[in-house]
């Protein structure tokens, strides 16, 4: 927390570069192999957690999950299955091929071409197929939310929260 504002700072573990960033920019800059710290008021890390491949795929089928529910107006059953296949790959991942998480995401984009919820869903069996990080999934849910006429904003301080909360919970 800086100047009463909670900030972050994110570390990359591959060449050690740093990056503060707000709650609400966390979900578009979170990155495989990082390490997502909490700051103190005086600028200090407080907390910090390790990101890895499966906690970016639980952000991203969140996100997608939380975007199908709450800002589009019909079901998409192939988007249903394909979240559904990613959490059963979250659970077990040698109980789900990438091949069927890359057929699970290219049904669900097919079946709703244009619906950013959709698209956002096939993101994270993308992420969980193909290593990704999660941010594509968030910028596509924060996209279905500005589309439905929701708070830009406040879906991105939604999707920081919950990371931040997801983390405190998982250490």
């Amino acid at each position: 927390m800086v100047n009463g504002i909670n900030t972050y700072q994110i570390i990359s573990t591959f060449d050690g570069s740093t990056e503060t960033c707000s709650v609400s920019e966390i979900s578009r800059k979170l990155k495989l192999n990082s390490i997502l710290c909490e700051l103190n008021e005086q600028g200090s890390i407080s907390d910090s957690w390790p990101l890895v491949h499966e906690t970016l795929v639980t952000f991203a089928v969140e996100f997608a999950d939380y975007a199908l529910k709450h800002y589009t107006k019909k079901k998409i059953p192939e988007a249903e299955a394909c979240i559904t296949l990613t959490k059963q790959w979250l659970n077990n991942s040698d109980s789900v091929s990438a091949e069927e998480l890359m057929a699970a995401a290219n049904a669900a984009n097919a079946a709703a071409y244009g619906a950013y919820a959709a698209t956002a869903v096939a993101y994270a069996a993308d992420a969980a197929a193909n290593a990704a990080n999660a941010a594509d999934a968030a910028a596509t849910a924060t996209a279905a939310a500005n589309a439905a006429g929701k708070s830009k904003e406040a879906e991105l301080i939604r999707q920081g929260q919950f990371i931040v909360e997801y983390l405190r919970a998982a250490a």
